[in-house]
């Protein structure tokens, strides 16, 4: 099912971003800014904020989409991610690093509500297809019982292609660290993942 590819790579966009940064966070604060944060201990301190807060805020991305839409949600949150990193990279370019914290913890904000409106996207997904099905004649019993398993399967199948997303999270940052000495190209590259997944 094509959803299957959608959902799985949207997902790769919240979920996946959650757990990427949630790992990259504090090496790239001791990397970027070393000034402030010399030990990992120092950086603890910041980072364990962007985590907690998107972790906390992940059923309201659930709520929203009961109130507007799955779908609805989703679309503005991952405008609102493109434009986090692009406040990560602006801080980033001239080196500030409140800027730069507020930045992350906005991502991880965003991640967590998209977690919520990206799962409730898949059953009502489900649903539709199965409403679909039901005024074409096939027997609504049947198409409930077939969108309840086609939901779980992917939910689950979702959740294991989103986890990828942390390991392209590092992946990118260690190489563009490696490049140029800088985030900067995972930071446009995030921006580019986001806007792919608004499309």
């Amino acid at each position: 099912d094509r959803h299957t590819y959608i959902m799985s790579f949207l997902y790769i966009g919240t979920f996946g971003s959650f757990i990427g940064y949630g790992f990259a966070f504090g090496q790239v604060l001791l990397v970027q800014f070393p000034e402030y944060y010399d030990t990992p201990v120092r950086a603890a301190y910041v980072t364990f904020l962007g985590p907690l807060l998107g972790s906390l805020i992940r059923p309201v991305g659930g709520w929203l989409s009961d109130k507007l839409s799955g779908s609805a949600v989703t679309f503005w949150n991952f405008l609102a991610m493109a434009i986090g990193a692009g406040i990560v990279l602006a801080a980033s370019q001239t080196e500030s690093l409140p800027l730069f914290i507020v930045g992350f913890v906005t991502l991880f904000v965003l991640s967590g509500i998209g977690n919520g409106s990206t799962y409730k996207m898949i059953p009502a997904i489900f649903a539709a297809k199965a409403r679909a099905a039901t005024a074409a004649g096939a027997d609504p019993d049947a198409e409930a019982a077939k969108a309840r398993r086609l939901s779980g399967a992917l939910i689950g199948i979702a959740g294991a292609v989103g986890a990828f997303g942390g390991v392209l999270v590092n992946v990118a940052l260690r190489q563009s660290f490696l490049s140029s000495g800088t985030g900067d190209g995972a930071y446009i590259g995030f921006i580019a993942f986001y806007v792919a997944c608004l499309a």
